[in-house]
Formats: structure tokens, C-alpha cells, sequence
């Protein structure tokens, strides 16, 4: 074994205590967030763009085929340059004949106020498949009906003083609930974690703004949520720009089991799908794994899957995020 300078070994030593210092930051923000607080991070030197973008996302989405934006790194020949810029996204990315053939505006290549510009960058996100399990059949009725699902983390509830399991909503077969006119269904054989012939029933959830749901559960719990492989829950925090850009995150699915990827945009807005501040990730996922957690590193949750943009050119996955989903349920996860 070739012998390693001293140089080399110190170099080695500062990159276990950047590690060690970033997972102390991270549960240092987790510690200091409340779930009243911002739904994502910007961090100060990003604070014109952030404002430039929310300036220009009226005129953006009046653009025919664009579905959201967020701040982001530009690519160039699929290659990441680092520059800042507006990351658009799109149903399909069309070239600019196709666009004159079709009549379509093209995207301008920069936005601004006053002297400030940015340049915007386009990336095809295709329709937005949401991710219950297609072979199980969701309805309101019968009174208990199958779970498409993943069971995503524990969670306390601030209203009830009681432990709910968090999920997707779109696996219930609701869109809001309450509603006026159904009664709570119950739920039976769930992906995660087996717990009975029926484990629990909705009590709130919505698909405006997030997709997430709290279920009632028959069975006390604590608040405490350990994953198969990825391990105990140690809280959650929101997502921050750029700090979380590229950032390795994990999850575990029903159908897909342990899977990591990298955040590709931390803070996306999708109005087109009644989506704020949505995350999108680089990460395998399959049908089942709807409502699953998405942590960090340090066991942070950071959001919850919806399901995958069908684009063959970008392999997104959209997570509504931990804390717009604590904030609207009115649940919290103690940081441990």
C-alpha cells in the first residue's frame, strides 16, 4: 500500500469535520424550526433571485406549457454549470421550429426587474403520475377499503394529543376531507407497517397546496418512526436553497423498498398541480409507494412522495414537503 503524505491525511481529517459540521447544522435548523415557519430556506445571497422569480411567475404561467418553476444551477449541453438562473419546467420540451409550427410564444431567455436579470432554463417534467398502486381499486366505499400506499412516518397530532401516520392524500380516493357529506373510511391491509385486519381511518387531509393525509390509528403509537434500513426518524426541517441542491436524500417505498437519489430542485412551485414548494428528486420509485418518507443524511424528514414526472429526459420525482404537510395537518415531529 503506497504510503499517504501528511498533507493527504490532513486533507482527509477536514473532510470528516465539514461532514460532522453540516449534520450538526442540520439539526441545528431542525431544532429552530417551528411548523408555522417558511415552507423552504433561501439562503441571503439568493434572496433578489427569489424575489425576482416570485415578481415574474404570474407571466411565466400565462406561457402556454409551462407547469412550475424554482430556482436553480443552469445546464448547458446536459452538463450543470453552476450558474444561477430560473429553472421553468415544462410539459414538453419542444424545439423552437416545433413552436413556430404550433404557434406557441417561445420562453424568453432572461427575466429582470430593473438591472437584475437571470437566465431561465428549461427542463421537461412531462404530466405528473401520481404514484397509488393501480391494481387496488380506491373508492369511499365499502367502509374499508384497501390501502395503495406507504405509510410515510409517526407523527403527533397538535389538535388530538394523539399519534397519527402520515401518507399521501391521493391514496385515500379524497381530495379534502373533512367534507360535508362522507364519513372517515377506514383502511385495511397496509403496505407499511402491518398492523391488523384494519390499522386506522382518515382524519384530515388535502390535495391543495400539499398531498398528504393523517389517518386516526387503532392501535397507540408513539411518536417514533424507525425505517427498514434507513433507521429511526430523528425529526424534520425544511428544505433550503442552494444548501440542499444536489444533496443525497433516502426513502423506503412498499413496492420499492430502500432506494437513494439527489435533490434536483429544493423549492418548486407547480401550480398546474395544486403543488407549493414541491420537491423534486432524482430517485427510483414505483406505483405503491405513494405517501413514503423522504429524509437526508441525518434522518431529517424532508417530504412525502406524490409520484414521477413522465419526461424520459429528467427521471423526476415530486414530494410534497415535511413542512408545509406539519404546517396545514397541524402535526409535529419532536426533534430527537
Amino acid at each position: 500500500m503506497a504510503k499517504v503524505s501528511k498533507r493527504v491525511h490532513q486533507v482527509l481529517s477536514e473532510l470528516s469535520e465539514a461532514r460532522k459540521a453540516l449534520s450538526r447544522a442540520r439539526l441545528s435548523l431542525a431544532q429552530l424550526t417551528q411548523i408555522n415557519g417558511p415552507a423552504h430556506l433561501v439562503e441571503k445571497e439568493w434572496e433578489q433571485a427569489h424575489e425576482l422569480l416570485e415578481a415574474r411567475r404570474e407571466k411565466l404561467l400565462a406561457i402556454p406549457g409551462v407547469v412550475g418553476f424554482g430556482l436553480g444551477g443552469r445546464h448547458r449541453a446536459g452538463v450543470h454549470t453552476g450558474e444561477p438562473c430560473i429553472t421553468v419546467y415544462v410539459r414538453q420540451k419542444l424545439s423552437p421550429d416545433e413552436m413556430k409550427a404550433q404557434g406557441m410564444p417561445r420562453l424568453p431567455k432572461t427575466v429582470r426587474i430593473g438591472n437584475y436579470r437571470m437566465p431561465i432554463d428549461v427542463i421537461e417534467l412531462g404530466e405528473l403520475k401520481r404514484h397509488l398502486d393501480a391494481g387496488a381499486g380506491v373508492s369511499p366505499l365499502p367502509p374499508v377499503q384497501p390501502f395503495q400506499g406507504t405509510l410515510g412516518v409517526f407523527a403527533k397530532d397538535l389538535d388530538h394529543n394523539d399519534t397519527v401516520a402520515l401518507t399521501a392524500m391521493h391514496v385515500t380516493g379524497f381530495q379534502q376531507f373533512p367534507d360535508p357529506i362522507s364519513a372517515a373510511p377506514s383502511f385495511c391491509s397496509p403496505c407499511l407497517p402491518a398492523g391488523g385486519p384494519t390499522f386506522g381511518r382518515l382524519r384530515q387531509g388535502t390535495m391543495t397546496g400539499i398531498d398528504a393525509a393523517k389517518l386516526e390509528l387503532n392501535a397507540p403509537q408513539n411518536t417514533v418512526s424507525t425505517l427498514p434500513v434507513i433507521g429511526q426518524i430523528r425529526g424534520w426541517r425544511p428544505t433550503t436553497f442552494p444548501g440542499d441542491q444536489g444533496v443525497e436524500v433516502r426513502l423506503f417505498g412498499a413496492v420499492s423498498g430502500f432506494q437513494s437519489g439527489f435533490i434536483v430542485s429544493p423549492a418548486v412551485s407547480l401550480p398546474s398541480e395544486s403543488l407549493d414548494s414541491a420537491i423534486l428528486v432524482n430517485i427510483n420509485t414505483a406505483a405503491g409507494d405513494s405517501g413514503c418518507a423522504l429524509v437526508d443524511a441525518d434522518n431529517l424528514l424532508l417530504g412525502f412522495l406524490v409520484g414521477q414526472g413522465t419526461s424520459e429526459l429528467s427521471n423526476l420525482r415530486v414530494f410534497t414537503p415535511a413542512s408545509l404537510v406539519l404546517s396545514r395537518l397541524r402535526c409535529d415531529i419532536p426533534t430527537s
